[in-house]
């Protein structure tokens, strides 16, 4: 009995102290690909730390990313989307994969359909790596270096 209890508190605690990712979540029932898949709409846009986010004040729809399930055979697996009046536009489309022990999202984009004026990672037409910072069922942080600029993107589940 004493064997056991010692077994089931080691696992415990070897389940809740390894998290994946710096801000959390510390465990889920969902695989990160559960997690990810999905629309997700930009809330903080910090570049070298600073709250950029202004620069899309002129826009209607703020840029957000739609990730698709990365097993289906499909055009591409995640499009990058914004507004800058009434109309919504496809901004970059490409593949997207996990590395590192699903610890990055590498972007690799097929296609920039209209830049929107925007610069830095999300309109690149370049491989871009980021490292996740958190992904939950509501949240994807994700963080790169982009042209000597050190980006950070906090996402939520677009409604």
């Amino acid at each position: 009995m004493k064997k056991n209890t010692s077994l089931v508190f080691l696992s415990l605690f070897l389940l809740f102290s390894c998290k994946k990712y710096p801000n959390g979540p510390t465990f889920s029932l969902r695989s990160p690909i559960q997690r990810i898949v999905g629309a997700w709409s930009l809330k903080s846009y910090l570049i070298n730390g600073n709250d950029s986010t202004v620069v899309f004040n002129n826009y209607t729809l703020i840029p957000g990313i739609d990730l698709n399930d990365p097993g289906l055979s499909d055009t591409s697996s995640y499009l990058i989307r914004g507004g800058v009046d009434s109309a919504y536009y496809v901004t970059n489309i490409g593949w997207y994969e996990f590395k590192n022990k699903k610890t990055e999202l590498v972007l690799i984009a097929t296609k920039v359909v209209n830049d929107l004026n925007m610069a830095g990672p999300l309109i690149s037409s370049s491989v871009v790596t980021y490292k996740i910072l958190r992904l939950t069922k509501k949240e994807l942080w994700l963080q790169t270096e982009y042209n000597e600029r050190n980006y950070e993107l906090h996402y939520e589940r677009a409604e």
